[in-house]
């Protein structure tokens, strides 16, 4: 006869019930809004072409006469969220390096690149006489084409296409906003709701795999490791009463504005309200 399961077994699912309500209760209330830092979450381009996005829209050159007046104003913009300190898309590894860059900047021995880290951050932590900047990225690869192959390989290929299709329209649509806009322009698109609506795209990925193989989920699981633990890296520098910017390449926005958005012990603040002196463009 088979023997009934020890009543400790049975009851193990309401009493953890009640052990997590009571530390619920014990807890302390979230920390209040004036001592939360405040974080904005600024997506861009990559303003000097690196190529190492899949998907890399084409950018004149932002050392033009011409782009660095919009640089200016962008950077003056920005500067009203009077930001203690600005984090950089570089990882920890490379932090000296670049606050050795930013002191030889700020003593006159560093032109300033085509970078966004360097067109917007260092030029902003310099304009607000900041001490040093802070780096938060963490590399975790995506393989995109072998996900596309996969799909190909295993009669899955009108997904790849869509996918292709996709990704193909957003830079074309990049690349028309980019030759079309000043940068303030561009930046304000990369930081609406246009953008984060394009996260959902990485959800076309998950269904391409077959059986216990799962490729298109794996690599859609690693984007969002990736961007979680940007946000680890994110907590460490936003101390309470802080305000902090973080410059970021425009993917990256969406799902980092929503970590923010949604933890307790943050308070975002968006860029769009800073950027609404420079007119929308449409993303074609």
């Amino acid at each position: 006869m088979m023997r009934p399961a020890p009543l400790r077994s049975r009851g193990l699912p309401a009493l953890l019930l009640v052990l997590f309500a009571a530390r619920a209760q014990a807890q302390a209330p979230a920390a209040p809004s004036s001592a939360r830092p405040q974080v904005m979450v600024l997506g861009t381009p990559h303003w000097d072409n690196p190529g190492m996005d899949y998907n890399n829209p084409t950018v004149d050159d932002v050392l033009a006469p011409r782009r660095q007046a919009e640089m200016e104003a962008l950077v003056a913009a920005i500067a009203e969220f009077r930001p203690t300190r600005i984090a950089l898309e570089a990882e920890p590894a490379y932090d000296s390096l670049w606050n050795a860059r930013y002191q030889q900047y700020r003593t006159g021995s560093h032109t300033l690149g085509r970078d966004e880290r360097e067109q917007i951050g260092l030029r902003l932590a310099a304009r607000l006489n900041h001490p040093r900047v802070y780096t938060v990225d963490y590399q975790h690869g995506m393989d995109i084409d072998g996900v596309m192959a996969f799909a190909t390989r295993n009669g899955q290929g009108h997904v790849a296409q869509r996918m292709g299709t996709e990704i193909q329209a957003i830079v074309a649509g990049m690349d028309s906003t980019i030759r079309t806009s000043t940068l303030g322009e561009v930046v304000r698109v990369n930081n609406g709701a246009m953008m984060d609506s394009l996260e959902a795209k990485y959800l076309l990925f998950v269904p391409v795999g077959r059986d216990t193989v799962y490729p298109g989920a794996e690599m859609v699981a690693g984007w969002y490791e990736r961007n979680l633990k940007i946000f680890a890296n994110i907590t460490r520098v936003a101390q309470p009463g802080e305000r902090v910017l973080v410059i970021m390449g425009s993917g990256h926005g969406p799902l980092l504005r929503r970590f923010v958005d949604e933890s307790p012990d943050y308070d975002l603040v968006r860029a769009d309200p800073y950027l609404e002196r420079f007119r929308t463009p449409t993303l074609r």
